[in-house]
């Protein structure tokens, strides 16, 4: 047990992608260089201005609601949250206090351990996911501040957790897992860029009896102006190391809200932390209790197929974990893969789990660098069926990895786009017959004499320069797995 444990809890603001604004018919479109282009006297904050619900961001909450398993009300009703700041003109925010549209529910996630490799899984409860409109943004210049009010009244979700993650790269892994989750279901871009996802962090420090006892600390701070994941690890690490030299020295940290300055890679006190007392809530007065019937909550299999639905089906086939986690947040790789399967399921080797595996290792390797090198979509350079073909070749043996390489180089070219006839112009098709190969292997075994005393003295590792000696002798064109055999057999 360590001597203090992190203690912490997100609110995630995602702003949805729907055509116009929350309450108001402004268009809802991100535009920094044309400060007040989408406004009116509702998102200006005008006296007697009366909100008109957008009724495709409650469709998209509900279908958030859906996808993580949480409970939708039959009634949920809108609340104005009360303070003063130059971004919020009108003195309130509409929010959803008393009975948010999504209550409860769970995201599943991944840690991955970069140092071997491995991935810890993880899971985060949802206490709540509300619908509220967004406040103005502030632009600072010098000593002026300058209000540009096209992202007020934007629609957002704000998604509460539960304090129940423990360190910077549970934090980091479950907000990306979120950006994949909400791109997936086309309910918003989430790009961080555009301040389509933002996030506030609350933490606090157990010490050892807090740990054993299973008890929430005292008290926690709030960190706000996080606008990136990289942001949110350093601003966790560094409320840590704060957090941790203040208990050390005997003092208990305030309950209060911090900014985040990434420029500067710390934060500072902004003020006390509120309550919900302090923001005086009531209800809505412009806007009636909306019922949402039965008929308006979509099923599960009919939304998109969900990154975590999608992981499983692919683990299930035999993938290692690493190449899931590359297909699932890669849309094209995954798209591609899905495609190639189908080739698959008609072929006489349908069941063959070797062939998938081989299909999955060659796409998220040798092709996807190539892609990615060459800066060209996977399409661009092979389509599934002639990508099948080629990794089918392989998994027969009948060309090796220098020869799927080969082909990746020259489609990569463009000047011939017949995986067949580059085999056959390259000659990369594998002799695997024993008779020819033996010849080779004999004439190698009688050049390295040295090799082949310390192979027999119990050095097996140098077999490996032996097929190499092999390989080079028969320009490429022999089967190192025969060249194995038939080595280990003459060598005994």
């Amino acid at each position: 047990m360590s001597k203090y444990r992190p203690v912490i809890g997100l609110e995630i603001h995602v702003q949805l992608n729907t055509r116009t604004k929350l309450f108001c018919r402004c268009l809802n479109e991100y535009a920094p260089d044309e400060p007040n282009k989408n406004i009116c006297p509702f998102c200006t904050g005008q006296p007697g201005a009366l909100p008109l619900l957008n009724k495709e961001a409650v469709r998209k909450a509900i279908e958030f609601g859906v996808a993580v398993g949480a409970t939708i009300p039959e009634k949920t009703r809108w609340d104005r949250k009360n303070y003063f700041y130059p971004d919020l003109p009108a003195g309130y925010q509409i929010s959803q206090y008393d009975n948010p549209i999504v209550e409860g529910g769970l995201i599943e996630f991944f840690v991955e351990d970069k140092d071997n490799g491995t991935f810890e899984a993880g899971s985060v409860e949802l206490t709540r996911a509300h619908l509220e409109a967004d406040a103005a943004k502030l632009q600072h210049v010098g000593s002026k501040t300058y209000v540009d009010f096209n992202r007020s009244a934007a629609p957002l979700i704000e998604i509460v957790t539960e304090p129940v993650l423990h360190s910077s790269a549970q934090a980091m892994a479950f907000v990306n897992e979120l950006q994949l989750l909400v791109r997936r279901l086309g309910i918003s871009d989430a790009d961080m860029e555009k301040g389509q996802m933002r996030f506030d962090c609350n933490l606090s420090l157990q010490n050892e009896d807090q740990q054993k006892n299973d008890e929430l600390p005292p008290y926690r701070t709030e960190t706000k102006n996080i606008n990136s994941v990289r942001s949110l690890g350093r601003a966790i690490e560094y409320e840590i190391k704060r957090q941790g030299k203040m208990l050390d020295e005997g003092e208990t940290p305030k309950q209060e809200t911090r900014g985040w300055k990434d420029d500067q890679n710390k934060s500072e006190s902004q003020r006390s932390k509120e309550d919900a007392m302090d923001y005086r809530y009531f209800p809505e007065p412009d806007l009636k209790i909306l019922e949402i019937s039965r008929e308006e909550i979509p099923q599960l299999n009919n939304l998109p197929e969900l990154p975590s639905t999608q992981r499983k089906r692919y683990l299930e086939l035999g993938l290692s974990q690493q190449i899931v986690n590359t297909f699932v947040v890669q849309d094209e790789l995954s798209s591609f893969f899905d495609k190639v399967l189908e080739i698959k399921s008609i072929h006489s080797k349908a069941k063959d789990k070797n062939l998938t595996l081989s299909l999955a290792n060659v796409l998220s390797g040798a092709l996807l660098a190539a892609s990615s090198k060459n800066e060209i979509t996977i399409n661009e350079i092979i389509d599934e069926k002639n990508f099948f073909e080629m990794v089918e070749l392989f998994d027969e043996d009948k060309i090796n990895n220098k020869g799927v390489q080969t082909i990746i180089d020259e489609l990569v070219k463009g000047d011939q786009k017949d995986i067949h006839k580059i085999i056959e112009n390259k000659q990369l098709i594998q002799v695997s017959d024993t008779n020819a190969l033996g010849e080779i292997v004999d004439q190698v075994i009688k050049e390295n004499p040295k090799v082949v005393e310390e192979y027999k003295s119990g050095k097996v590792q140098v077999i490996g320069f032996l097929i190499g000696q092999c390989m080079k002798a028969s320009k490429g064109t022999g089967n190192p797995k025969v060249f194995k055999v038939l080595l280990s057999q003459k060598l005994k």
